[in-house]
């Protein structure tokens, strides 16, 4: 019998301190299964499925042999799944067509086979699951812990598995996030947002560690209207917090920096998002905003460090300053261990549990475009009255115009499918040069901040400030034409006309 439905699930990394709790938890219930799992992952050898957002595997349970084809879903906890038996391990994609992400399969592999390729092993997966059904108030879910490893061909190291998955069988998302929470919190779980699909293929490639996540524009058809769009906008904010953090949780350290770096920018661009869908849509708790605001000023520390080990200090060193030693506080693994406290963790899940909570009807259902213009336009001109008043801006007044900037950029990318494609490049490309120009003055008034801390210890920190002071006066002179022309720029109007 062929199965289909979408999936809705969330996955935690196991800490080692842990596991023998929770597989003493799992044993109390009387239906407690004890499963041997080993799967087949395939894939071209260019990674046309894995490009595509598909997995298709082929999974021993057992004695029985089940063929499945898995997608993304309309938000992070659901998944597009279908499932097909198969009398032995011979792969079948016809089985999957009638559903989107089937034709889509059989699409990408008949392209490949008439350019000479086929789809191969990819990589493996073994795994030992321990499984259980418990009924929560709201809800009944499947709560299953594997235990196991991923393989990937020859001189690949086999990447290890310990995670406990919770996957809504009937009732309540929010139920299932509430249980979810709750074992969270007594076993100091860890969120992963990757599948073993996605772990697997950058094993296979020969990158295990989790690949930093920059931000992506958002897609979704011109005539929605802003319940859709924001749910779109909200999902690819929280795909780029939930995985640059687990890349400074379980990720190679060469990468903090780019990691700590674009999980800050997540933040700051659901914060924004929330701006700009104001008024709009339902506000999240305080609560959820304070925790994100917090997170945002501690991750500031360990980045502020890093900027200063760069660019700036690599110049001031140059001309013959002392060098910038990291603040004992950014020191280490700090990042790592923040996003893995308790607190970090919890805050995490809640986002995610109020994302899953919105339902359409919380949210006005009215056309896009034209408020989203409209809104573009008043924001346009708070940044045309600065760059009129731009000489007499203070550093306040420089901070609060390069947030301005940023919000205006990511505003147009979050509602780049409602305006006209054309008025949306030009203006991001404007908006583009004076956020750098901005972004460099910001890194000079950090460097300046910690050289004036300096000064009692080590005079020569006097040189490093007046340099800093002539490269201030420096990039504030070119920012100022690059603003007028910002300010000279029409901001985009909505798609099918009118203003």
């Amino acid at each position: 019998m062929t199965r289909k439905h979408t999936e809705v699930e969330l996955k935690f990394l196991v800490p080692t301190g842990a596991r023998k709790g929770v597989v003493a938890e799992l044993a109390r219930g009387a239906a407690t299964e004890h499963i041997s799992l080993a799967a087949m992952y395939l894939d071209t050898p260019d990674r046309r499925l894995a490009r595509a957002g598909l997995s298709w595997r082929l999974r021993r349970e057992g004695r029985r042999w089940v063929q499945t084809l898995k997608a993304g879903g309309s938000n992070p906890l659901e998944r597009f799944e279908h499932e097909v038996p198969r009398p032995t391990a011979t792969p079948d994609p016809s089985a999957h067509a009638g559903t989107r992400p089937g034709d889509a399969l059989l699409q990408l592999l008949h392209q490949a086979h008439a350019e000479g390729v086929e789809p191969m092993l990819r990589f493996r997966t073994e795994v030992r699951r321990t499984v259980r059904r418990i009924a929560t108030r709201g809800a009944k879910v499947e709560v299953a812990f594997d235990v196991g490893r991923i393989v990937a061909g020859e001189g690949t190291l086999p990447q290890r598995i310990h995670e406990i998955e919770f996957e809504l069988v009937s009732g309540s998302p929010v139920a299932m996030l509430g249980m979810a929470e709750r074992w969270r919190k007594r076993y100091g779980l860890i969120h992963d947002p990757r599948s073993k699909a996605e772990r697997g293929d950058r094993l296979a490639e020969g990158t295990p560690y989790p690949p930093v996540r920059r931000a992506a524009r958002p897609g979704y058809g011109s005539d929605v209207d802003v319940s859709e769009a924001f749910g779109v906008v909200l999902d690819e904010c929280l795909a780029q917090i939930t995985r640059n953090a687990i890349g400074l949780i379980d990720g190679n350290t060469t990468l903090r920096s780019e990691h700590v770096h674009q999980l800050r920018v997540g933040i700051r661009r659901l914060r924004s998002a929330l701006r700009i869908f104001q008024d709009w849509v339902p506000s999240p708790p305080e609560e959820l905003l304070g925790g994100l605001r917090s997170l945002f000023a501690e991750l500031g520390i360990a980045r502020d460090s890093d900027v200063l080990g760069s660019g700036v200090a690599a110049e001031l060193a140059a001309a013959g300053a002392p060098g910038l030693m990291p603040s004992p506080e950014s020191a280490g693994g700090k990042p790592a261990e923040t996003l893995s406290r308790g607190d970090s963790q919890r805050m995490l899940l809640a986002w995610l549990a109020w994302r899953t909570s919105l339902t359409v009807s919380e949210i006005i259902a009215q056309p896009l475009p034209r408020i989203a213009a409209a809104r573009l336009r008043r924001w346009h001109k708070r940044i045309a009255a600065d760059w009129k008043g731009f000489n007499d801006l203070d550093d306040n007044g420089l901070h609060t115009l390069r947030k301005r900037i940023k919000r205006q950029r990511y505003a147009v990318e979050f509602l780049a499918p409602a305006l006209r494609r054309r008025e949306v490049e030009r203006y991001l490309e404007v908006l583009a040069a004076i956020q750098d120009r901005m972004g460099a003055l910001n890194d000079l008034f950090v460097a300046r901040a910690r050289y004036q801390s300096m000064i009692t210890t080590d005079p020569a920190a006097w040189f490093a400030l007046g340099w800093l002071s002539a490269r201030i006066t420096e990039l504030r002179a070119l920012a100022k034409p690059e603003l007028a022309r910002l300010a000279k720029t029409h901001s985009p109007t909505p798609r099918g006309g009118g203003a």
